[in-house]
């Protein structure tokens, strides 16, 4: 018994560890993106089903379900979002669905970790161990810095920004930076006095090596975060670090030799200075205003999850400023409130304001030092998230921040008895391990899928069997089916061979109803010259430059349809997947510069 017990012990905080801690050492090569294009986010996903596959075990044993006293509320945004969807209808169909899973899946984690009932000693070691892999990451993003990739397993990147495995630099930050005040706050517990001198200079070590590379860093979300989150810490531990002067000189010291460091090695007050003297009238400000705009037309229920893409890209079209949004399609307004204010109207933001409110209560309902703490704690990627999109680009990050909610709501747990006959609980344990298996399934599906669009984009030879499995995974087939009709395209072009013209017609027009993205403008409208339909050609060209006016490609290709140029005389030369040399395909007697094969479907 007592074994069983321990076993437990050691195993549940393990399993919530490897969901944001140790997921995040997972690399693999990706076409970059966001969401399960990251692959370490797969294997985040992996453990948060196991995690949560755990907890339904727990309630099937325990006979009982242990909910946070405001649980409701903060299901109140998954509840929202499911009404929204329901009476506007779906917009994008997978998007819908993986929407609703993201915020599903979020939530039964967040109520899995309460089926554990973990110690403060647990919910303290799990804290350790981040700090841990906090500063293998650090030193990870200083070779990166330094140009010293001295194994393979670094993940190189061309201007050596020190991203570590997360590939977006501000998500790297914004762990970082969480882990720094966690360090800051297990530095102040009452049980250091016991922890061992390991654990002690772990800390030290965190602190030190974070701040640094947040320095090196530059990211102004971080320094809003230091100067929001840091007195609050300090206010909230005060009694705590005059009770423990001389680690709380240690802990001082720390810091200094971490900013010292961190200004050395690249600057860092300089770096913030530039940044902060920059112009205001940043991209986000048109974003923002034009999302504005975006959700007055539809304010009560929004636009259906899953049509911010195409709506915010169609409202550029008339607005006056577009010209300031950049050259990019936005799938995301840099600010969670607006995204979701866009898609499902107020209904969702009534669902965060609710969820927010009762978070508020809960911590101050603990005292008022132990609220500041933990506001401090979750405020990083909290605003975050009103400035970029973390979630999407790290499932850790979202993981890590239900982690610490699950720490405001942990004071104040109900338990309510769960009745099930026999049969009853034989059934949901069968659809427990069933569904848990299909989605781990999935994801390892996906890793797979994701290998091959890689290899298809990387090899020198066609190899169409590559993109089978993304094809047939519903969060890859968007681009596997980008990668295979462009391919189709491009083999046609430099064989003369319109065959499959028509094809990649009828597949580019389905695909810009709901994504309207920049290459496939440009490459339906060389689809139809290619065709000999330049009337056609020109519309799609001018349609898109309504869209992208900004864009000097879209711009490129709207003269050239324009004036009627024939392919050979295009700007942008037709390189086949092939060989990956420039095959331009001349008008009359084709001469290919290429071994382009004519495409003969899948092998």
């Amino acid at each position: 018994m007592l074994t069983a017990l321990k076993n437990r012990t050691i195993f549940y905080p393990l399993i919530i560890c490897c969901v944001f801690i140790f997921s995040t050492l997972y690399s693999q090569q990706s076409p970059g993106g966001e969401g399960l294009f990251i692959p370490y986010n797969n294997i985040t996903w992996i453990f948060a089903i196991i995690v949560i596959c755990a907890a339904s075990f727990q309630i099937f044993i325990k006979k009982q379900i242990a909910l946070p006293r405001f649980w409701f509320m903060i299901a109140a945004l998954p509840i929202g979002l499911l009404i929204s969807g329901f009476i506007v209808g779906v917009f994008a169909p997978t998007q819908w669905l993986f929407r609703i899973g993201y915020v599903l899946g979020g939530f039964l984690f967040f109520i899995s970790l309460f089926q554990f009932n973990l110690s403060r000693r647990q919910i303290e070691n799990i804290f350790f161990t981040l700090c841990a892999i906090a500063t293998v990451h650090s030193f990870v993003a200083y070779t990166q810095m330094s140009g010293w990739y001295f194994t393979t397993l670094i993940p190189q990147t061309l201007t050596n920004a020190p991203i570590s495995i997360f590939q977006q630099v501000n998500v790297h930050a914004s762990y970082l930076t969480t882990s720094l005040f966690i360090a800051l706050f297990l530095g102040t517990c009452p049980s250091i006095r016991q922890r061992s001198f390991f654990l002690k200079a772990l800390l030290l070590l965190c602190i030190f090596s974070t701040i640094t590379l947040l320095l090196s860093i530059g990211s102004r979300t971080t320094l809003v975060a230091c100067t929001v989150s840091l007195p609050l810490i300090v206010i909230a531990r005060f009694s705590q670090f005059k009770a423990l002067k001389s680690w709380s000189f240690l802990i001082l010291i720390a810091l200094l030799c971490g900013v010292i460091g961190g200004n050395n090695m690249s600057n860092g007050f300089e770096r913030y200075q530039t940044k902060l003297q920059k112009e205001t009238g940043h991209a986000r400000t048109y974003i923002y205003d034009l999302s504005w705009q975006v959700f007055k037309e539809k304010p009560l229920l929004g636009y259906g999850l899953g049509s911010f893409e195409k709506v915010f890209q169609d409202a550029k079209i008339d607005y006056p400023e577009a010209k300031k949004l950049g050259t990019q399609r936005y799938s995301h307004p840099h600010n969670e409130l607006f995204f979701w204010l866009i898609e499902s109207g107020i209904i969702s933001l009534i669902g965060i304001l609710v969820a927010a409110i009762a978070t508020l209560v809960a911590v101050f309902q603990t005292s008022w030092r132990r609220a500041f703490l933990y506001i401090g704690l979750i405020f990083p990627i909290s605003f975050h998230t009103q400035v970029e999109l973390p979630f999407y680009h790290s499932a850790a990050l979202w993981f890590l921040w239900l982690t610490l909610l699950y720490i405001c709501h942990c004071h104040n747990i109900r338990k309510f008895q769960v009745k099930l006959s026999k049969t009853g609980n034989r059934f949901f344990t069968f659809t427990t391990l069933s569904v848990s298996s299909l989605i781990i399934g999935f994801f390892l599906h996906s890793i797979i899928s994701l290998f091959g669009i890689v290899e298809f984009m990387r090899s020198p030879k066609i190899k169409y069997s590559s993109l089978e499995a993304g094809r047939n995974n519903l969060y890859f087939q968007d681009v596997s089916q980008v990668l295979f009709y462009t391919s189709v395209l491009y083999q046609s072009i430099a064989v003369g061979d319109k065959k499959h013209i028509d094809e990649y017609i009828n597949w580019a027009n389905n695909y810009l109803a709901l994504t309207p993205a920049t290459n496939t403008f440009n490459d339906l409208a060389l689809a139809y010259t290619f065709k000999d339909d330049n009337e056609t050609a020109i519309k799609i060209a001018q349609k898109a430059f309504a869209i992208y006016p900004a864009n000097i490609e879209i711009e490129q290709r709207l003269k050239e349809v324009t004036v009627n140029l024939p392919i050979s005389q295009f700007k942008q030369k037709i390189t086949t997947h092939e060989s990956r040399k420039q095959a331009q395909a001349k008008a009359g007697n084709m001469n290919i510069k290429s071994q382009a094969q004519p495409f003969q479907g899948t092998e």
